[in-house]
Formats: C-alpha cells, structure tokens, sequence
C-alpha cells in the first residue's frame, strides 16, 4: 500500500516518530503520577509488593493448585503476623530510645559546648540558646506558634499525615491484595498488547529488566535485614548509646548504596558524647570510644562487600560504583528519598534499553559507508 515512502501515510506510521511518540506519552504519564503522589503512591507501593510475590503465588497455583486468593490471603496474614511480633517485641525498644536520644540532644550539646568552649567565639551565644534548650526545651518551639494561623497551619500538616498514614494502612493491603491475585493476567494482557512482529524481542528485553529490578530489591532488602542485625549487636557490645536505633537506621540506610557509611562517625560521637556527658576520661577511653564502634561498624562492611554481595552477584546492576555513585546522586536530586532507593533499579533499565534497542541501531550506524 506505501510503497512510496511519505505517500499517504499517518505520522504514527512512520516507525521513528512512532517511537518518539511513545515515550513522550510514558514520560508524560510518569510525570502525571509524579504529581499526584497522594492518589498513586498507596497504587505503587501495593503493585510493587505484588511484583516481588508473584513468583511464589504462580508457584504455588502451578505446583500444588493452590487458588491464587488463598495464597495471598496467606501471604497477608503471615505478614501481618510477623509485624505485629516485630512490633510489640522491638518497635517499643526503637521508641524508648528514640525519645531518651531526644531528650538527650541538648545535654549532649551543652556538655560538648562547656568542654570546649574556648574554641566558641565570644560573639556567637550557642552556650546561651542550649542553656534554654536544657532549662525548657520547647522554648525554641514557641516562635512557630507564634499567631494563630501558623498554629492551624502546623495542626493541619499533622492531621494530614496522620490522615494520609491511616488511609495508606487501609488501601495498600486492599490494592495489594487484588494486584496480587491478578498480577499474571495483568502481565498477560500487556504482552498481548505487543505487536506480534516485536513480542519475541520485547518479551526478552522485559525478562532482562524483570531480572535485574527483582534481583536489586530482593539484594538490598536482605543486604538491609542482616546489616542491621550485625550493626546493632556489634554496637550494643561495644556499647555504643542507642545501639538499636542507630543500627536499625543504618541498617535500612543500606538501601540505597554507601548510604550506611553514615552510621560510622554517628555511632562514634554519641559514644563519645555520652562519655563526656558522664564525665569520663575520653584520652584514657580512647579504644572504648573510637576503636570498638569502628571494628563494629568495619566488620559488618566486611560482611555486606566481601559475603553477602559477592553471593547475591547474579543479580548485579552491572555498573561500576562510579556510575552507581552518579546515578544515586540523580535520582536523589529528581526524586528525593524515592529517587534515591529506585535510581539504580531504574539506571539499570535504562541500560537494558540502550543496549537492546540503541546500541545496534548506532553499531549498524557506525559500519554504513
């Protein structure tokens, strides 16, 4: 029918505007649920933890027939058992500490600054402003109450989180649950929507991009769970202030690569402001304050860089720590705090894209005459 080229033919017919027509429409639609971060994150979230189950609930219909509802039904309970476990065993420990650290802050800063306060400028009253944090804590608190819509405009921001938390616990579970259970006809329908004459290739570039996503968050959150075991018995035995909490932070910090190196110079100055807050020799205390947390901090390093990722390295990004760097650092800068934990998942899509659709096209490019 054309075998003119340009003759009567719709622009979407032409395969490079077609393309560009296509990922402008998915970039439009990303930014669209960027902007409504209420609506679709609960829808993200639960779709997510569909995707990382649904190996296991395919497994258990294909194996034993087991209706996919049930399985999820299970899945749900099992977890919701071990939160509620975890909760009323550790979440409680994470709170006391949480608030004993709170309240310490000020002291803290107040016996540093009496220690060395030949080093504070004569004209800059920090010994003054944690004097008042230490006689009344809420004293820096009371220029944001200052007026009554400041007051109504803090009262809001809490209830909308309060809101946004609970409405967040009722809708992920129900969106999980059915996301879930349809989760392999929803996979089916978008394959099916492939033309044939690129289904084979496209099938394959998605099991690559299935790969590698799976491989990255299922490493990172067992590389999160062991690390802040590790980071919180070495620091509770090097006694180390706050062991649990630090270490639980450090730990999930894990997530996004080379963030946990926070958690080193964290852990040495509480151990090293609790001793002088207690009024102990630091020149004396020296191994107790910088050597213990150290080792403690290097040996779950070891244990991650030398153990765990090697083990897990089938499901590498493969990208050098240089570009993992840049990329965390992107994402980071795009998308805050999510942009951080999925810039490397995504990078590592990108890169399957490059090198399945871009690079030949370029490579037969380069070799034309």
């Amino acid at each position: 029918m054309h075998d003119k080229p340009g003759v009567d033919r719709h622009l979407w017919e032409i395969r490079p505007i077609r393309d560009l027509l296509i990922f402008g429409a998915l970039a439009g639609l990303l930014w669209f649920l960027y902007q409504l971060p209420t609506v679709f994150l609960p829808v993200f979230i639960a779709l997510l933890f569909a995707y990382l189950v649904s190996p296991f609930v395919g497994y258990a219909f294909r194996q034993w027939s087991v209706p996919r509802p049930l399985t999820v039904g299970i899945l749900m309970l099992l977890l919701t058992l071990i939160f509620v476990g975890l909760g009323f065993w550790l979440i409680p420990l994470l709170i006391e500490q949480a608030q004993t650290l709170i309240q310490k802050i000020p002291v803290y800063a107040r016996s540093l600054s009496q220690r060395y306060q030949d080093l504070l400028s004569s004209s800059f009253n920090l010994r003054d402003l944690l004097g008042r944090m230490y006689d009344d804590p809420l004293a820096t608190l009371r220029p944001l109450f200052v007026g009554t819509g400041q007051a109504f405009g803090l009262l809001g921001q809490l209830l909308g989180i309060t809101v946004n938390a609970a409405l967040y616990t009722i809708l992920i579970p129900i969106y999980f649950f059915f996301f879930a259970w349809n989760f392999e006809s929803m996979s089916q329908t978008v394959v099916r929507l492939i033309p044939l004459a690129h289904r084979q290739h496209t099938v394959h570039v998605l099991g690559r991009m299935d790969t590698a996503v799976r491989g990255f968050v299922f490493e990172r959150l067992l590389i999160a769970v062991v690390t802040s075991i590790l980071y919180a018995t070495g620091w509770a035995l090097a006694e180390v202030p706050y062991w649990f909490l630090l270490g639980v932070a450090t730990g999930l910090a894990s997530l996004v690569p080379y963030l946990s190196t926070i958690g080193w110079p964290l852990a040495v100055i509480l151990k090293y402001a609790d001793a002088v807050t207690a009024g102990q020799s630091t020149e004396t205390e020296w191994m107790a304050i910088l050597l213990w947390p150290s080792v403690a901090y290097l040996v779950g390093q070891f244990i991650e860089s030398w153990i765990l990722t090697p083990w897990l390295q089938r499901h590498s990004t493969d990208m050098s720590a240089a570009t993992i760097l840049i990329v965390v650092f992107v994402g980071g800068a795009v998308g805050g705090l999510f942009g951080l934990i999925f810039a490397i998942p995504v990078a590592a899509c990108l890169k399957i894209l490059i090198e399945e659709f871009v690079r030949p096209r370029w490579l037969q490019w380069v070799r034309e005459p």
